[in-house]
Order: C-alpha cells, then sequence, then structure tokens
C-alpha cells in the first residue's frame, strides 16, 4: 500500500514525511501526472498543492480514473480542496477549512485555492493563496487586528495580482496605489500572521489534518472505489491516458507501457490464460471471496444472478461466441465460461482493462523482451518511413495481417481468429489486426533472418 502526495508550498518534503515517514512526495500537481501513476486497491493519494499555468490544471476525469481503480483520493488546502468539493459525490474525501469553504460555496475557482507555484524554469517564490489570505484577514477582523473595510481593501489588491506576484511585499506595494489607506493594514496583517500562524496559514494546517487523515485509514463510511463503467470513457480522457502513459526502458529506448502490454497481448502464449483469469475475477467480484467455493462457481453464481444461464441463452448467442468445434466439446459449465469471457468485453472503443494490470504483464524477462520488441518495431518504422515513406504498415492489406496472426495463433476454420482475438482482450479479429499492424513487418524481417532448418 502507497501512499502519495503532491504538495509544495503548503508544506516541504520533509515535513511531509514528519507525519507519514514513508510517502511517496510528488511536486504540485498537474494535468497528465495522475494518469502516469500506477495505483490500485490499498493505495492513497493526497493532492494539496495544484499549478495553474494554462493547459495544467488537474482535470476532474483523471481523478475519476484514480478513484475507479480503487484509489482511495484525498484533497486539501489548494487544488485539493476545490477538487474534493466538486468530486465528494464520486468518493473523493475533502479534509479541513479551506475544502469546507469550496464545500459551502465562498471559494469557486482554481486561481483563489491553487498554489501560485511558478511554471516550470521560473524561479520566483510561490505566491499566496487567496484562500489562506481570505481566511487570515477574516481572523484579523475578528481579532480588531483589521476593520472590515481594510480588510476588503486588501483582498481586492491581492486579487488584482498575477497570481505568482502575490506575495507579502508586493499586496504593501500595491496597497499604496488605490488604496493607500491601507497601507498599514497591510503591515498589519503581515505582522498577524506571523506572531498567530495558528489563525493565518490554513493551507499549511490543512495538509497537515490531511496527511493525519490519510494515516488514519479510510473511514466506515466512506464511499466504495468508484465503479469502473461510471468514468466517462471520452475519446479526451483516451487522448491522455496515450499522451501521459508510463514509460518502459529497453535495449533499443523507451517505450510506452500501454505499448508493451499490447504486444503481450498478441504475441505472449500464455496471456489467454492471464485474461481469462483477469476477466472471470472481475465477473466474479465480491463473490469470489465468498464461501470458498472457487471462481468459476463464483463467476457463475454471478451469471445465474443476471439471468445469464446456458438455458436461457438463444442459439444465437452461442453460435456468435464459440466456434462450432467448441459447441459440440467440453462441459456446459466450460462453454459458458468461455463464453462470458469472450462477451466480457463486447461494447465497441471501450478498454479491456484500464492502464497496465499487475496480473496480466506477466514474468519481468518476458517483460523486458515484450519492451524491446515494441522498440524495434518503432525503428524499423522510422527507417522505413526516411527510406520509402510509402511502404508502411498502413499499406499492409487487411488480408495479409488477419493470415500474420491466423498463423502466429494457429487459428484455422471459421470464427476461430475472432474466437482467439476475443480470448486476448479483442473486441474482434478485425480491431486485433489494427493493434497488430504496426509489428508485421518487425515479424518479416526477423523471420528472414532465422537460419534455415535442416
Amino acid at each position: 500500500m502507497t501512499l502519495h502526495v503532491y504538495v509544495g508550498p503548503a508544506l516541504t518534503p520533509d515535513g511531509v514525511r514528519r507525519v507519514t515517514p514513508h510517502a511517496v512526495v510528488h511536486r504540485p500537481v498537474r494535468h497528465g501526472d495522475l494518469l502516469t501513476l500506477r495505483t490500485g486497491p490499498g493505495d492513497t493519494v493526497v493532492i494539496i498543492d495544484g499549478v495553474l499555468h494554462p493547459g495544467a490544471p488537474v482535470r476532474h476525469e483523471e481523478i475519476l480514473d484514480v478513484l475507479a481503480r480503487g484509489t482511495r483520493v484525498i484533497g486539501a488546502s489548494g487544488a485539493g480542496a476545490l477538487r474534493a468539493a466538486e468530486l465528494g459525490p464520486y468518493g473523493m474525501e475533502g479534509v479541513g477549512a479551506v475544502f469546507r469553504m469550496c464545500a459551502r460555496g465562498a471559494l469557486e475557482s482554481d486561481d483563489e485555492v491553487a498554489s501560485g507555484a511558478p511554471a516550470p524554469g521560473d524561479d520566483r517564490q510561490p505566491g499566496l493563496a487567496l484562500a489562506g489570505l481570505s481566511w487570515t484577514i477574516t481572523n484579523a477582523v475578528a481579532a480588531n487586528v483589521l476593520r472590515a473595510a481594510e480588510g476588503e481593501a486588501l483582498l481586492e489588491s491581492a486579487r488584482a495580482l498575477p497570481r505568482t506576484e502575490r506575495t507579502w511585499a508586493s499586496l504593501g506595494r500595491t496597497a499604496r496605489g488605490p488604496h493607500t489607506t491601507v497601507t498599514p493594514a497591510a503591515r498589519a496583517l503581515r505582522e498577524f500572521a506571523r506572531r498567530r500562524p495558528e489563525l493565518s496559514d490554513p493551507v499549511r494546517r490543512d495538509a497537515l489534518a490531511a496527511l493525519a487523515h490519510a494515516a488514519a485509514g479510510r473511514p466506515a463510511s466512506s464511499l466504495e472505489a468508484l465503479p469502473a463503467w461510471l468514468v466517462p470513457r471520452t475519446v479526451r480522457l483516451e487522448r491522455w491516458r496515450r499522451a501521459y502513459r508510463p514509460a518502459v526502458p529497453g535495449r533499443h529506448g523507451t517505450v510506452p507501457e500501454e505499448d508493451v502490454l499490447r504486444f503481450q497481448q498478441l504475441y505472449a502464449p500464455d496471456f489467454p490464460v492471464r485474461y481469462r483469469r483477469f476477466a472471470l475475477t472481475r465477473i466474479a467480484g465480491p463473490r469470489l471471496g465468498a464461501r470458498g467455493r472457487g471462481l468459476a462457481h463464483a463467476v457463475l453464481a454471478v451469471a445465474r444472478e443476471r439471468g445469464i444461464t446456458r438455458e436461457a441463452l438463444p442459439a444465437e448467442a452461442w453460435s456468435y461466441w464459440l466456434t462450432s468445434r467448441e459447441r459440440r466439446e467440453g462441459s456446459a459449465e466450460q462453454r459458458l465460461l468461455t463464453l462470458l469471457v469472450r462477451s466480457f468485453r463486447s461494447a465497441p472503443g471501450t478498454a479491456p482493462f484500464d492502464d497496465v494490470p499487475e496480473e496480466l504483464r506477466g514474468g519481468d524477462e518476458a517483460w523486458r523482451a515484450s519492451a524491446d520488441a515494441v522498440a524495434a518495431a518503432a525503428g524499423l518504422h522510422e527507417r522505413v518511413m526516411c527510406a520509402q515513406g510509402d511502404r508502411t504498415p498502413r499499406r499492409l492489406s487487411a488480408e495479409a495481417v488477419q493470415d500474420h496472426l491466423g498463423e502466429i495463433w494457429q487459428a484455422d476454420g471459421p470464427g476461430a481468429l475472432d474466437a482467439a482475438a476475443r480470448d486476448r482482450g479483442f473486441l474482434c479479429a478485425a480491431e486485433a489486426s489494427e493493434a497488430a499492424r504496426p509489428f508485421v513487418p518487425l515479424h518479416r524481417v526477423a523471420a528472414r533472418s532465422r537460419p534455415a532448418s535442416g
């Protein structure tokens, strides 16, 4: 179980580790960070600080995607507080005063709660968060350090400043301009913040509270993991996944993890066994742990509850999902289990699995070899593009690619190629062919380079 913390101005890494010694500390969260994170049930992500550069804020879909993996997500202090207020109905947990302000509508925008961290390469100091400044002013007015009108003028001056320039020094300079009467008020507020940190730094206090909350474990009343089907599988989210997917180093370069998994999905001899257990385990769900009756028994029980039995299914269903030979052989239960595995992914455009599930990866040696093959295929494609731009894998005929897969999978007879593709998590043979297209030239080169037998 891993605790990931996204933090910046609110706390130092050492400050985080004093509360949670084993935490993995990251920079303030930005778009794409969560998509590269490999988490699952039992893991926790705490979002404290975030960035606001154009195109950079973490999107709601990215957080929902993490929740759908069964990962606990907590937000506080800055960007995390706002996202927690927005995504509370979906299972994200919010902690602290800034979160409560967001939840009741007192703070509504990223600009009010984010850390004000400069863009990459900008060495300016992080700015004051408006949320923390507003809370400090409220407490200073309650303590009779400021008049209400002075507090409002200071807050107006802060809002007029660029986010990364909201510092105590800049606030004092701005106050001398349109609000000359509040220059002493700016000095008084800064002195109040220095003397009374417990009343002037809600961002830090909330960050510490969020870490303590994470260390205490998931409360019994919290929501279960967000169902994966509730996460919108939008074109935008899929594009982000491809852009930010984790990479694997190999002898021929670094390649995306999902491409390595796709190669194994196509070519690993044992992948159908891995995928079958993966699909059946997810169909069984909580039933798998009940009464210790085994995976097949749990899956059949779930299917029976949903009205999916061998008697209820029409002949057309059996002929669609099973080959004629399969319909004649094996037990009735095994035939039903095969049908359930192949129909587990039945909607075009849906992903058979999110990210790279550990149970589908296979052994380390095979994984490294697959990464090398993916990189070699990409290198071959680049060389062909440079030498003969029109002879790319895109120009291969569909029949040629399907013949390639039929040979690799030893799939003969009507429907056998579709059946073999579905046993590997593809929707059909046509989808598998598109996935295999980049690797066909590499296979041909490898076949030509092998010495002749005999």
